[in-house]
């Protein structure tokens, strides 16, 4: 199933994603349509953006997760990072390598042969 319009959740607590319209929805849509585009690996995704409570003096550290649910499989990453843009951009790097490593691996792997049915007296 060639995937152009793939299934996301999109799960967001940031303040920063809300004000920004549709700024960051889009890319990551963006992104991970263009991963699943061809294949039918991929059966839906999950995005969520979380900001953990904020904390006089302190820096906010931005949580970022990507779920890519791949049949059977699925490839998660998180990252946590003080600059929200650059900690999304580098999880959907992650997820892509992940993905692109997975498809090099199914390509390599030979597939197992049976024997069941084989066997006399078996039909």
């Amino acid at each position: 199933m060639d995937r152009g319009n793939l299934p996301i959740e999109f799960n967001n607590e940031i303040d920063e994603v809300i004000k920004s319209g549709n700024e960051y929805y889009t890319l990551c849509v963006d992104r991970l349509n263009k991963l699943a585009e061809g294949h039918n690996d991929i059966v839906s995704g999950v995005v969520n953006l979380k900001q953990p409570a904020k904390v006089p003096h302190m820096q906010s550290i931005y949580e970022v997760t990507v779920t890519l649910n791949m049949g059977l499989d699925h490839v998660t990453i998180t990252e946590k990072g003080e600059q929200f843009h650059s900690t999304l951009v580098s999880v959907l790097d992650e997820v892509e390598q992940q993905v692109q490593e997975r498809r090099t691996l199914r390509q390599n792997t030979k597939p197992l042969k049976t024997t069941i049915g084989c066997l006399p007296g078996l039909s």
